[in-house]
């Protein structure tokens, strides 16, 4: 590689791919002599990074976490799995190589392929609760996927009203935080890199994410 900075983010847009839960994203045009826009878009919508209190009762908001959170050093690790398929530890592990306490683990499934068909998207693979488990007993600062979720996709629960989110509970409750949606991570499968990914700051009730350009640059730059 060349040591370019390489975008590992969703661009906002007008109508985009978005969580079923979250409302459709609108931009409306405000000025015409100096060009403005409103925004109308979801906390977790495009690729963002979940903070504690998402998933969390009193957990600590986007305002609340250090910019010391949002970089560092990460490795990816690439897994092929289909639709609604679980990822296991033995998954990432073979993928790429293990990430260290205190670094960063991003995971490459290439979902993002079908970022722009919200249907295919949604059925996306998830990650066994192994995973969560490890990441936290590492003492990870963050999990990436680029997906909606790293818990089971909706249509694959058994009671989707009593669903618990375990993935995100474990990871957030023991202050590993998460990063969504994603993209471009096949350019840097199976490698340890430098990540930048500081996100909107968010001081409104709740903090509960904040949209993020989430950058790439590799170790020998």
């Amino acid at each position: 590689m060349d040591g370019k900075l390489i975008d590992l983010s969703h661009a906002i847009s007008a109508g985009m791919t978005r969580y079923p839960l979250q409302p459709d994203v609108e931009i409306e045009v405000l000025g015409s002599r100096l060009r403005a826009h409103v925004l109308h878009v979801g906390s977790h919508v495009g690729t963002h990074i979940d903070a504690p209190v998402h998933a969390i009762d009193g957990g600590r908001r986007m305002a609340d976490l250090p910019l010391e959170r949002f970089w560092g050093t990460a490795v990816v690790s690439s897994v092929s799995r289909g639709p609604g398929e679980v990822i296991t530890l033995q998954d990432v592990l073979d993928g790429g190589p293990a990430a260290e306490p205190g670094e960063a683990l991003l995971l490459h499934t290439g979902w993002d392929e079908h970022f722009a068909d919200a249907e295919a998207y949604e059925d996306h693979p998830w990650l066994h609760q192994d995973v969560a488990d490890w990441a936290v007993e590492r003492r990870l600062t963050m999990v990436g996927v680029d997906m909606f979720s790293p818990d089971q996709p909706i249509d694959r629960r058994e009671d989707n009203a009593n669903f618990q989110y375990p993935v995100h509970r474990t990871l957030l409750g023991n202050d590993v935080l998460i990063t969504e949606n994603l993209t471009n991570l096949g350019e840097v499968g199976g490698q340890r890199g430098r990540f930048y990914a500081f996100p909107v700051l968010t001081a409104f009730p709740g903090g509960d994410a904040g949209h993020t350009r989430f950058v790439w640059q590799p170790l020998d730059s």
